[in-house]
């Protein structure tokens, strides 16, 4: 079984040990988004996961990058799944950086930070979990996505993996109580270990309800002060952010 001991040494002399502090794709505030430099940043600046994004390649390959198309972040426009991984590595995403694919990414992060990781794309389960296995990172690594069928394929093949659900904000997630609460039940049911909401739907009583099923609650993305002082007031078990620095100082002030 993978010793997590470092991760907790590492809470201890990181930031408040009550807050799990994430890098929204690495550190993007100071490298380009889902790459080798932006990921190692965000071990030095010690966050206490890395979160990234994960597509399957036209010849198999799990690759980290957040859309279904190249064009954003590299200037070209081609699908993913359409591309073969040398066809991809021509790519540049900006400072020179290339499309890594997860094992690149684990041979860096391995031991150092642990993996929030969401899946983008279907067909790549069974894949990602044998990946994990191999290299004993099943404990410390988060599973997450906005396609709930894949979560329970994970939690089917590998129930150890800590799973959370991630909540959109628009027009088909309504923010009125009985429905976030409906969703915070689901997560229950299911048997994941918490919820990732978008922040403008967290409240203190969206924090207490989590708490009392006891699941966590880590919402995404908050990079302003004031926000993120004040779910750290209200009780959030964690950030995901794209500014660590920032947050690492608001978390340590408090």
């Amino acid at each position: 079984m993978y010793n997590i001991s470092f991760f907790i040494l590492k809470r201890v002399i990181n930031i408040s040990e009550n807050i799990i502090l994430i890098g929204h794709r690495g550190a993007n505030k100071e490298a380009p988004e889902n790459t080798l430099k932006s990921f190692r940043k965000a071990i030095e600046l010690c966050a206490d996961y890395i979160e990234f994004d994960i597509h399957l390649s036209k010849d198999g390959k799990i690759v980290i990058i957040h859309d279904e198309n190249t064009l954003r972040t590299t200037g070209y426009d081609g699908l993913i799944k359409e591309m073969n991984l040398s066809e991809l590595k021509k790519l540049d995403c900006g400072e020179g950086e290339k499309i890594p694919t997860i094992q690149e990414l684990i041979n860096i992060a391995k031991n150092k930070i642990g993996l929030q990781i969401e899946i983008k794309a279907t067909g790549l389960t069974e894949k990602l979990i044998n990946i994990l296995d191999s290299e004993r990172l099943l404990e410390s690594t988060i599973i997450s996505s906005f396609n709930h069928e894949e979560l329970q394929k994970i939690k089917k093949l590998e129930p150890s993996l800590k799973i959370s659900t991630l909540v959109p904000i628009n027009s088909k997630w309504p923010t009125e109580w009985n429905s976030k609460k409906e969703l915070i039940d689901k997560t229950y049911e299911n048997g994941y270990y918490g919820i990732h909401p978008h922040y403008k739907l967290v409240d203190k009583k969206f924090i207490e309800y989590v708490h009392k099923l006891g699941l966590i609650v880590i919402p995404w993305t908050v990079d302003s002060r004031r926000v993120l002082k004040h779910l750290v007031n209200e009780g959030v078990d964690g950030i995901i952010t794209n500014d660590i620095q920032k947050a690492k100082d608001i978390i340590n002030y408090q």
